[in-house]
């Protein structure tokens, strides 16, 4: 991934593209944040912009030394991550990096050192990465991605440039899924479900190609119909066959979250923000949104509520009865 393709993260890659520029980039980083978010798809994209030569300093993504290290193969981006008991970086990972940052890189200009889950190092393996990180040898940059930041050492963090990376919003998202060609709709759902995270939301478009975002998709309609059909059967019939097979079972928790971000997205419509919706397609915010903030406020406490109590094991019918009844309640205008 080249840096100018790293979506969502503009300050951390502004922050990188200045440094590549000023010939400042440090000899070492902490690319710290929620998993999925492109950590290190930037640090891959840091690789290609130092050493690319038919795009210095911005990398092509179509060279061979763009391609080897998008696709993980060049010998001067190596990648580290947790190899010992208990998922943990140990002592024989860091000296495999110490011998390679105390060596001038093997064919290109730069050599950028990857470890993955950095904050698994036990003590021993990040007292032994210690002196690296201060003086390597010119040429060598180690980036440590983390999701755990407070776990490094001290130590460690302090002789690092840190670069904080945040979760991906919803246009962000919506993009990645329209690079990789998924259908709208889906895209949407996998999104809502996604908490922020490339991967997750990789994973649920993925799913869907199997049925399960399509599922949910035509689970969530099933819904919205029962709550606007008029009289109470119709909540009662939809709980039933929405709870009725195994697999609707399991896909209950995410069922109700994403009926919980739909109501968030009502609150943003209603709000004046319809930008921040994520379901514009599969649930249409915008009609919810004429509810009020008050209504929706509290029918997304319903779903909070319900999926709260999934998770401590309550009985999926009653709780999507209640739910149902909940968001019925809300409404119903008097």
């Amino acid at each position: 991934m080249r840096l100018r393709d790293l979506l969502g993260q503009n300050l951390a890659r502004a922050a990188l593209e200045r440094a590549i520029a000023t010939r400042r980039v440090a000899h070492a980083y902490v690319f710290e944040g929620p998993p999925g978010v492109g950590k290190r798809g930037a640090a891959h994209g840091l690789a290609m912009a130092l050493n690319c030569q038919a795009e210095p300093g911005q990398g092509c993504g179509a060279c061979d030394v763009c391609r080897r290290v998008d696709a993980d193969v060049h010998p001067d981006v190596p990648s580290f991550g947790p190899s010992g008991p208990g998922g943990q970086i140990v002592v024989e990972d860091i000296k495999a990096m110490v011998a390679l940052a105390r060596s001038r890189p093997h064919e290109a200009a730069a050599r950028v050192i990857v470890v993955d889950d950095a904050d698994a190092m036990n003590p021993n393996a990040a007292n032994g990465l210690l002196k690296t990180l201060e003086e390597p040898l010119p040429g060598n940059h180690v980036v440590l991605c983390t999701t755990a930041a407070e776990r490094l050492l001290p130590t460690i963090r302090s002789r690092s440039q840190r670069l904080r990376f945040r979760p991906l919003g919803t246009a962000a998202l919506l993009e990645i899924a329209a690079r990789r060609q998924v259908p709208e709709p889906r895209a949407e759902i996998a999104a809502a479900l996604a908490e922020g995270s490339a991967a997750r939301l990789l994973e649920a478009a993925s799913a869907g190609e199997d049925g399960a975002a399509g599922g949910l998709q035509e689970a969530l309609a099933q819904l919205r119909a029962a709550v606007e059909a008029p009289g109470a059967s119709p909540l009662f019939d939809a709980a039933a066959a929405l709870t009725s097979e195994k697999d609707a079972k399991a896909d209950l928790p995410r069922l109700v979250s994403l009926v919980g971000g739909l109501y968030r997205d009502a609150m943003a419509v209603a709000a004046g923000a319809p930008e921040l919706a994520t379901l514009t397609r599969a649930g249409k915010p915008e009609a919810l949104a004429a509810l009020g903030l008050p209504r929706i406020n509290r029918a997304l406490a319903a779903a909070v509520d319900v999926a709260m109590a999934l998770q401590v094991n309550a009985n999926p019918t009653l709780a999507l009865e209640r739910l149902l009844i909940a968001l019925k309640r809300q409404e119903v205008r008097a």
